[in-house]
């Protein structure tokens, strides 16, 4: 589940929980753990616009009455809120399966998928996620494992090797983090 970029599912999870001005989201991603986003009106400004002309967002007037902000006084801020295609949209994201090339090459956006699931998605549906991460990250561990053990013997330690050897630990460290994870969301809740 691809058709847009990580920027427009983190918009798309944002608006989910209440409607939001642009202002509202470029602030979120200035000021929270989310600033791997840019927050210029350049990048946040055209996602919406993206957004909205796929159907997965509306201009809502401050009352939150849909299309009241679309003639609004430009002054004023524009509210976005999900539409049923937008949340349509992130429920396939959320819920869609982790893949080599998540765990390889997409962490953050994948930790974004996974931090975004709570009210969203079953319960299930982030222990199933958080099970395929393990499995995923734990076999991609494993082919780098002899890579790492071949630039090990062949060669003087070296920053190269060193910073090789960093993003495995690193992987091991998230890890031990999802299969905790797992325990803990498995646990049963009172």
């Amino acid at each position: 589940m691809k058709d847009a970029s990580a920027l427009e599912f983190a918009l798309l999870g944002l608006l989910k929980q209440r409607p939001q001005s642009g202002y509202d989201l470029r602030k979120t991603f200035g000021t929270t753990a989310m600033r791997q986003y840019s927050d210029s009106p350049g990048s946040i400004y055209p996602a919406l616009r993206r957004l909205e002309a796929k159907g997965r967002i509306e201009r809502v007037g401050p009352d939150g009455e849909a299309g009241a902000g679309q003639e609004a006084d430009p002054r004023r801020k524009q509210l976005f809120r999900l539409t049923a295609a937008g949340e349509a949209a992130l429920l396939a994201w959320l819920s869609s399966q982790v893949t080599r090339e998540d765990v390889a090459l997409r962490l953050a956006e994948t930790m974004l998928r996974f931090a975004f699931m709570d009210g969203n998605v079953p319960r299930a549906t982030a222990i199933r996620f958080l099970d395929e991460y393990a499995r995923e990250l734990s076999g991609y561990v494993e082919t780098l494992r002899p890579q790492w053990e071949a630039m090990h013997r062949s060669s003087p330690i070296h920053t190269g090797v060193l910073a090789f050897r960093s993003g495995i630990e690193g992987m091991e460290a998230q890890l031990d983090w999802a299969r905790r994870a797992r325990a803990l969301l498995a646990e049963p809740r009172g």
